[in-house]
């Protein structure tokens, strides 16, 4: 036998580089967590395609603008190199539905400020480095003066710098003078015609955004639901790195809505669909809540599987609060009643009475009891108030809650003024 008190001296630190090696790889291994960047990988993937499917018609359109305002310079105009107008089009219009004609007449009007700018400096200072700042400095001031808007601003700034620079090249744009003002006017005039007969469907893309968000939703409860039930920490961890994606693309539909409620305010034709923006906006409000409440329920769900047996009835619970909230992101999707998700909200909130909850597990009360909130919040979803929610809830009591919030009152697009009253509302009435 080898004794270690007579290990060569050489053979020690060998030894102590190894393990320190050994733990750098792992430590990196760890940070790295490849599985959950995959399952990142796979939503982000998700949520592009989506976006490609729904940016093709408006980047459609926006090729169709930028066409119209280069043949209406070249050909209409005589224009040889009508660079600024098809630029000016496209800058105005964009790449997404929701076109407030508002904003694409401040892009265009920021676009033509600073080409008409750019091109005063260039006849008068001649082309450099410094009246390419002089430019900037002064389409930003004046855009400043003449609208609060950022992108006014950056487009009258931008477009300043452009035409100075072209300035420095000898080329056939050169010598465009005053063409290229106008240029940008008919760019800018196109797309704001193409922005009024053409507005695009402001129903459609928050509407897919708020089923993708519920969509996505269902997998955190699935990825919980798994994990809990075999004890499994890879799968919490799994719902922990897609609850983060689920955040992301929360505030990316809050975004789409508040474009799309903007176009609705404005424009006096499309006041008839300001009850169905409502209610996607009640629909975010609510969502809201049940990701902050999933992140408490990940929370207690870490607690049991690191501290105690794995939990299948609660699992079982999850699973059906994802197959609720995919019914339900099938209804807003396609805008149909949410009656099959709302007789399965009632039934996840049955499987929550307290009754059902176990004394001698602290942890399975501790689930039940969170669980109880996202029931409340799913019955909300498919349109109830917070007090109609709370009479389907067994333990609550009907009575009504004092403090309210926004999402608190009944759906007025699929409230229960479209069914019959909650006491005598018979099961078979809300099937689907």
């Amino acid at each position: 036998m080898t004794d270690p008190d007579h290990e060569t001296p050489a053979r020690r630190p060998a030894a102590v580089l190894a393990a320190n090696v050994s733990s750098l790889a792992e430590d990196a291994w760890n940070r790295l967590d490849f599985r959950r960047r995959m399952l990142l990988f796979g939503l982000h993937l998700r949520q592009g395609l989506r976006r490609m499917r729904g940016s093709l018609v408006p980047v459609l359109v926006a090729s169709m603008a930028a066409w119209i305002a280069y043949v209406v310079a070249h050909d209409l105009l005589g224009h040889p190199t009508p660079f600024f107008a098809p630029v000016a089009a496209w800058i105005c219009l964009g790449f997404t539905y929701n076109r407030v004609p508002r904003k694409v007449l401040e892009i265009g009007a920021g676009a033509t400020i600073g080409v008409g700018l750019g091109e005063l400096i260039l006849t008068t200072l001649g082309a450099g480095g410094w009246q390419l700042a002089l430019g900037l400095l002064i389409g930003a001031l004046v855009a400043r003066l003449l609208d609060r808007g950022d992108l006014f601003t950056i487009q009258a700034g931008v477009n300043a710098m452009v035409v100075i620079g072209m300035g420095t090249l000898g080329s056939e744009m050169t010598g465009a003078g005053p063409s290229r003002l106008i240029d940008a006017l008919v760019g800018a005039g196109v797309a704001l015609l193409l922005a009024v007969a053409l507005p695009g469907d402001v129903l459609n893309r928050p509407r897919r955004y708020v089923g993708s968000l519920l969509t996505e939703l269902a997998k955190v409860f699935s990825m919980l639901a798994a994990g809990l039930r075999v004890g499994n920490i890879e799968f919490l961890r799994d719902a922990h790195a897609q609850l983060r994606g689920v955040e992301r693309l929360l505030d990316d539909a809050v975004t789409v809505w508040k474009s799309s409620a903007q176009i609705v305010s404005l424009n006096p034709t499309m006041r008839r669909h300001r009850a169905q923006i409502d209610e996607l906006g009640r629909q975010l409000d609510l969502s809201t809540r049940a990701v902050h409440t999933a992140e408490t329920l990940l929370r207690q769900c870490r607690g049991v599987v690191d501290e105690a047996d794995p939990d299948p009835s609660i699992a079982r619970i999850m699973d059906d609060t994802a197959a609720t909230f995919i019914a339900l992101a099938g209804s807003i999707r396609h805008w149909y009643p949410p009656w099959q998700a709302r007789t399965r909200a009632k039934d996840l909130a049955a499987d929550c009475a307290p009754e059902l909850s176990l004394p001698s597990d602290w942890r399975h009360s501790a689930l039940l009891s969170v669980m109880r909130s996202i029931a409340i919040d799913l019955l909300q979803l498919t349109g109830l108030s917070r007090d109609q929610a709370r009479g389907y809830l067994p333990g609550t009591g009907a009575e009504a809650s004092g403090l309210r919030v926004r999402g608190d009152e009944a759906s007025g697009v699929w409230g229960s003024d479209e069914l019959p009253s909650l006491d005598t509302q018979p099961e078979e009435d809300v099937s689907d």
